[in-house]
């Protein structure tokens, strides 16, 4: 099955690229703004600002590419949103004259804006978004277009959890350096649910389940944790975790906390996502072996 994945130079794409290509069945094809020699792979350099004029007809398509607030390039907000939108237009273009059979698209929880609801259902109307968190809303809107001849699946994902702890980002991320540092830790709303997380193995175990199945129904998900727990919990966890001496400091917040509803994924794909503690229990121990071996 040959596969096209946008962004494989970053570091959500790249991950993704590795994970899928211990499928012998899948001949992946990886997009990058790079130009970049790696052996055993097929990689391509494109500029997707521009028509994409690869002479290539793969049956999924894995969209990774796009600007963000936090890339280092420091663009600002109106040159992000050009910049999605005009990939998203372009891919759309390949995608119909190709015959690609489905996208999958990797679009965010930011795209609800300034959330102020317990629970967030992909019916919600974005309150007050950004530029970036517009970007990805259209860009959603334009994929599911029905006019399209491709399938589109659009996983609205939370801060992704990796073993790279270089970045300030996600929430977690930041947590746990502090913790592994055996610094004092500040926590917001202890006693309130929390599932706002996902890792790499959990997007590559649901592109496997979808491609496996073939026809899986068009549309947007959340797609984050199962199961939520106490946030004082999953401080205790990771703490447990790295045998930290840190100490739990908790502190009155204003800021209102969620938790991410998964039952459309769940009742429309037949597909549940692992549990919160399942999630950084894996991510935890791959951090852990990263740094003993």
């Amino acid at each position: 099955m040959k596969i096209l994945i946008t962004g494989s130079d970053g570091e959500i794409g790249k991950k993704i690229a590795y994970q899928l290509s211990k499928n012998q069945k899948y001949n992946l094809n990886l997009l990058s703004n790079k130009k970049i020699n790696r052996k055993k792979l097929n990689f391509f350099y494109q500029n997707l600002l521009k028509p994409i004029k690869l002479k290539l007809k793969p049956y999924a398509i894995i969209h990774c590419a796009g600007k963000h607030p936090n890339s280092k390039s420091g663009n600002s907000m109106k040159n992000i949103y050009s910049t999605n939108m005009q990939i998203t237009k372009n891919l759309i273009k390949f995608a119909n004259k190709n015959n690609v059979s489905i996208i999958f698209f990797l679009s965010s929880i930011a795209v609800y804006g300034s959330i102020n609801q317990n629970i967030i259902f992909e019916n919600q109307k974005p309150i007050n978004p950004n530029l970036y968190e517009k970007s990805k809303f259209f860009s959603e809107k334009l994929l599911c277009n029905e006019n399209n001849k491709f399938n589109t699946i659009c996983l609205r994902i939370p801060g992704v959890f990796t073993i790279n702890l270089n970045n300030d980002y996600p929430l977690i991320i930041k947590m746990l350096k502090k913790i592994t540092n055996n610094e004092n830790v500040n926590i917001y709303n202890p006693n309130k649910k929390f599932n706002n997380i996902i890792d790499i193995n959990e997007v590559v175990r649901f592109i496997n389940f979808a491609l496996k199945k073939r026809r899986v129904k068009r549309g947007i998900y959340n797609f984050s944790a199962s199961n939520p727990i106490k946030f004082i919990h999953v401080t205790k966890l990771i703490k447990k975790i790295f045998r930290s001496k840190s100490k739990i400091i908790n502190k009155k917040s204003s800021k209102k906390s969620f938790i991410i509803s998964n039952k459309k994924i769940l009742n429309n794909l037949n597909f549940k996502t692992s549990t919160t503690k399942k999630i950084i229990s894996r991510c935890c121990n791959n951090i852990l072996d990263k740094n003993y071996n």
